[in-house]
Formats: C-alpha cells, sequence, structure tokens
C-alpha cells in the first residue's frame, strides 16, 4: 500500500521584494499554520520516507515546519522545480516516477493543481485546498507507477479549525 499526504503551503505574503512570486515568503500567520498542520499529522502517526517541496520559498518554509513537527531531518526535505506552476498532468507525472521503496510520501504544492491532482486520484471532490490544509490518500498498489484515476481512498481532509 502508498500513502500520500498533500499539503498545501501555508499563508503567503501577497508579494515579494524581488517582485518574484516564487520568492513569497509565508507570515507570520503561514508559519505559525504550517507547524500546527505539522503537529495534527505528528498526533496522527503520519511518518513520511520523503518529504518533497516544490521550490517556491512559501512551500519549502511550510515544509521545513512540517518535517520540524514530525522530527523529520530538515535536511533530507526535497525541493522540486516542476512541482512550481505544475500542471495537473505534470503532478500526475511526477507522482508516478516517486522510488517504490516509498511507502509514504508528502508532498508540499499549490493550488490549483494540488487541489485538482486530490480530486482526480481520489474521485472525490475536495472543493478547493485551503492553506496549509492536507489531504491524505491510500492506494492499493505496490508501484507508484500504478497510480490511476479516481483509485485512490480518499481517507481524510484537514484544515485548520478557524479558531487558531
Amino acid at each position: 500500500m502508498k500513502k500520500l499526504i498533500l499539503i498545501r503551503h501555508a499563508n503567503s505574503e501577497n508579494s515579494s521584494e524581488t517582485g518574484k512570486d516564487i520568492d513569497r515568503k509565508l507570515t507570520s500567520e503561514g508559519m505559525k499554520n504550517a507547524s500546527l498542520v505539522g503537529k495534527y499529522l505528528k498526533d496522527e502517526g503520519v511518518t513520511p520516507q520523503a518529504i518533497i517541496s516544490s521550490n517556491a520559498q512559501r512551500a519549502l518554509l511550510t515544509a521545513e515546519l512540517v518535517a520540524s513537527q514530525l522530527e523529520y531531518p530538515i535536511e533530507n526535505v526535497m525541493t522540486e522545480e516542476n512541482l512550481y506552476d505544475v500542471s495537473v498532468r505534470g503532478f500526475y507525472d511526477f507522482l508516478s516516477r516517486q522510488n517504490d521503496t516509498l511507502e509514504t510520501l508528502l508532498v508540499i504544492g499549490h493550488n490549483p493543481a494540488i487541489t485538482y491532482v486530490a480530486d482526480y486520484l481520489c474521485n472525490q471532490e475536495v472543493n478547493g485546498m485551503s492553506p496549509a490544509s492536507v489531504v491524505q490518500i491510500n492506494f492499493q498498489i505496490q508501484s507508484w507507477s500504478d497510480l490511476i484515476k479516481g483509485e485512490g481512498e480518499f481517507i481524510n481532509y484537514y484544515d485548520l479549525p478557524s479558531n487558531y
């Protein structure tokens, strides 16, 4: 069985000092929320064998804060530039190329692709992932290359309670 945890990056600034979207950083609320998501995943017993993030600053910082809460070595967080501004097909292709020794994979990315991929893989509408939200999907497969549309088992959608 393969387990996929998709996380949309946490709340980010509206612009960056460089003017480039890829350089936008997390707000203080975003940093807090990313840590809370990591704590939630730890409390749920999630232990990823790999954490892979878009190379955008807001996604990478989200990944590092989540990793810290999971006691996953931050230096092992991998970046994938193809997850930034990716199509659903590109995201799907990225997932299907993952190493089959990975049973639990955690991926941090961006809307709309991350929501569309979640919908595509489990045939259930997530209706737009909020910043710092999580979708967990299980697959009864041995190889990531065997991912098939609608065959994932939707396990959970987690969004921070509004009182945080």
